[in-house]
């Protein structure tokens, strides 16, 4: 019995987790059982694979044209109208130029060389040779059809003759489509022809064409909010920022203002994570940029460096973004400050002081890391660096360098003089300066949000603070690591 208690129990929480997932089809045919994570937007949507777990940031091309409407129209991401009319047409995908490409419409012609597909009138030749799949799939009719098209097709498929009936569901279905005129039509010819089994529903579309006709501009407007808000790139809010002036100027006593304020809500929340997430990558790489100009300005000492990450560089970030993305800076500030409000906005980034660490000490350096504890008692018969692999291998490559250039330096010099600070940074090649002033600002800057602190034993004298050279008295003795200053380690760290 307990065996069957347990069974029961298991088949329901299967049964309730595939009722939590759906299937998600891929442009490229593939289907994925997976849940949605999150609110879709404009942009896409992220799922997770319930196969292998797998998280996956997904565009809406990304999606075939029938999956992307139906989880559209779940989270109400085409417009107010979910009875909006759909038609099943044909997606041809194909290559071009190496790539694949989608093309949605009827086909109209098949030859041994080419599929002829049409869209809206206009004949989209296809090679075969260049096809990968045709598959069927539901669109909205203003997708593929002119109105007139759509008319044309729909009068022929179901002939309304002396039916009332008949001519009200063909004026039904052109109302979803804004084809007014064609509509009124067919109520009219339903009024007059008089043998309607449902009047009332007659009248009730007689009413709703009056609203909609008199309100054409407005829906025709709010529409054009709503396909910018779907489309979602910075240039589509841009168009979408001014349609929606507009509908408050031209329309103030809209007879839909609670639709248009619905979606005006739902285009600024929309617009804020798309532009947010757009300014967070472009503010990532300016620190780069600005760092590097900076580094290269004349007579720039690493006391000047270090005063402008802790003042004016973010101004000089923000202004270079704001041109960039086309924002004031003062939205620039705010959108980059909602960054962590949205999955991709915590996308974190590595910094590194490279060889220059030794000018924040030891203790700075091993602040919030899991070293700092085990730094206390140091491993002078370590034999090598504690990390491996590809970047390690850079770190080594730029400390050897730096190793040969100071050891070049020091020839002829009194080899006993302590390293300063300005020592360093005249001694260091533009990219370590760059890359120092780059994580300086990540951390002191007052901007980032540091995740993760690490540090790497100095190649120079691996944590031991001190390395083996020869004196004057010719013998050998252990003197201060000239690569680290004393100071054992290199630090970096990740930050968003």
């Amino acid at each position: 019995m307990f065996r069957s208690c347990f069974r029961a129990f298991f088949a329901t929480l299967v049964l309730v987790g595939l009722c939590a997932a759906q299937t998600v089809q891929l442009a490229d045919g593939r289907v994925l059982l997976a849940t949605i994570e999150g609110v879709p937007d404009g942009q896409g949507l992220r799922v997770k694979r319930l196969d292998n777990g797998g998280t996956l940031d997904l565009r809406w091309d990304h999606l075939s044209a029938a999956s992307a409407l139906a989880i559209k129209q779940a989270f109400d991401l085409v417009g107010e109208n979910q009875d909006e009319a759909l038609v099943r047409v044909d997606e041809v995908e194909y290559l071009l130029n190496g790539s694949r490409q989608t093309q949605i419409g009827k086909i109209v012609e098949t030859t041994n060389d080419q599929v002829v597909l049409q869209t809206k009138g206009v004949a989209f030749r296809v090679p075969k040779a260049s096809l990968v799949a045709v598959r069927k799939v539901d669109v909205p009719v203003t997708q593929v059809f002119t109105k007139d098209e759509y008319y044309a097709l729909r009068l022929a498929a179901l002939q309304p003759g002396q039916s009332s009936d008949k001519h009200m569901l063909l004026a039904e279905e052109l109302i979803k489509v804004r084809d007014y005129d064609h509509a009124q039509e067919h109520l009219q010819k339903a009024k007059e022809l008089g043998n309607s089994k449902n009047p009332p529903h007659l009248d009730a579309l007689l009413q709703r064409l009056q609203k909609f006709k008199e309100a054409a501009k407005e829906l025709k407007l709010l529409e054009e909010i709503q396909a910018a808000r779907s489309r979602g790139k910075a240039p589509d809010f841009e168009k979408g920022l001014k349609l929606i002036q507009q509908f408050e100027k031209d329309f103030p006593q809209s007879k839909l203002k609670a639709e248009f304020d619905k979606e005006k809500d739902r285009f600024t929340k929309a617009r804020a994570k798309v532009l947010s997430l757009l300014v967070a990558d472009q503010f990532r790489r300016a620190i780069q940029v600005v760092a590097d100009k900076k580094v290269n300005e004349p007579g720039t000492t690493i006391q000047a460096a270090r005063e402008y990450a802790e003042s004016k560089m973010t101004d000089d970030i923000v202004a270079r973004v704001a041109a960039q993305v086309k924002l004031d800076a003062a939205e620039v500030k705010q959108l980059w400050a909602d960054r962590g409000n949205y999955s991709g906005g915590k996308r974190s980034e590595h910094f590194s002081y490279g060889i220059g660490s030794w000018v924040l000490g030891e203790e700075k350096i091993l602040k919030d890391t899991d070293q700092s504890k085990a730094a206390a008692k140091p491993d002078p018969a370590a034999a090598a660096p504690a990390t491996q692999g590809q970047d390690a291998e850079k770190l080594k490559k730029l400390l050897r360098e730096a190793m040969e250039r100071r050891r070049a330096a020091q020839q002829g010099q009194d080899t006993g003089k302590q390293l300063t600070e300005e020592d360093w940074w005249n001694d260091a090649a533009p990219v370590e300066r760059t890359g120092w002033l780059r994580a300086y600002y990540a951390e002191f800057g007052g901007q980032l949000v540091l995740t993760y602190r690490s540090v790497e034993r100095c190649i120079s004298c691996y944590a031991a603070g001190t390395t083996l050279s020869i004196g004057t008295n010719g013998k050998m003795e252990q003197v201060p690591c000239f690569l680290c200053q004393k100071t054992k380690w290199v630090r970096s760290f990740k930050a968003y």
